[in-house]
């Protein structure tokens, strides 16, 4: 008999649907240019603090949040497509092994964006906050960087797009709704897995903003 068990916790929600908005106004500001370069930055810092807050919603967070319980070998992954190719459906609650490594790709792909940000300097009118803190031949590389990594988000999101349209068509599996209200439907035999308190997460983000707000406003005005 199927039941509905919460997979998605409140934190990870939120976490997903911010990062979803951010990216998003991101890439249109930085694209408008001009007086909007001022809220891309602003944009960069706060993808900043939720990529923070991510890492350590991973390490300590709810069981389907976290690194451990997705990761798998490159081989889980491997053969779970072929599972899923050959018509099998197997069931996995949170991320599947191949989904794991896409979340990290994801992850990696937007903190390098967000870190390269900080050095970049357009040579036009905006600048990182930390560009002046290291010479002009990092701020360069940095600025190229960032530049450049911006086509490997678009990819990754139209890969991510795809996929989301391939499990719903395709396999009849609903990705997007579970992340908007958190439950999906499981047999009874399926233990439905631990949460941890949101006010720990609340608690983390609230450090990885401080540590952000460090980062972006106080360390840039000491002395060199």
């Amino acid at each position: 008999m199927a039941r509905r068990i919460l997979v998605w916790d409140l934190p990870v929600r939120l976490f997903h649907w911010a990062l979803v908005l951010l990216v998003a106004f991101s890439y249109a500001t930085g694209k408008i240019g001009g007086g909007w370069m001022e809220w891309h930055l602003r944009s960069g810092y706060a993808i900043l603090a939720l990529l923070a807050f991510r890492i350590l919603w991973g390490l300590v967070g709810s069981d389907t949040a976290r690194f451990s319980a997705f990761l798998r070998a490159p081989g889980a992954a491997v053969e779970y497509l072929r599972a899923r190719m050959a018509g099998r459906h197997p069931h996995v609650l949170g991320h599947n092994p191949l989904g794991g490594w896409a979340v990290l790709a994801m992850l990696l792909v937007l903190l390098l964006q967000a870190t390269t940000g900080l050095f970049a300097d357009d040579e036009i009118s905006t600048q990182g906050p930390l560009a002046a803190k290291v010479g002009n031949a990092l701020v360069s590389r940095m600025s190229w960087i960032h530049s450049w990594n911006e086509w490997a988000i678009v990819t990754l999101v139209v890969v991510h797009l795809v996929a989301i349209a391939v499990y719903r068509f395709a396999w009849n599996v609903r990705l997007v709704a579970p992340m908007i209200h958190g439950h999906m439907e499981v047999g009874d035999e399926v233990a439905a897995p631990r949460t941890r308190n949101p006010a720990v997460a609340l608690v983390l983000f609230a450090l990885a903003c401080a540590a952000v707000y460090y980062l972006v406003v106080i360390y840039p005005r000491t002395p060199a």
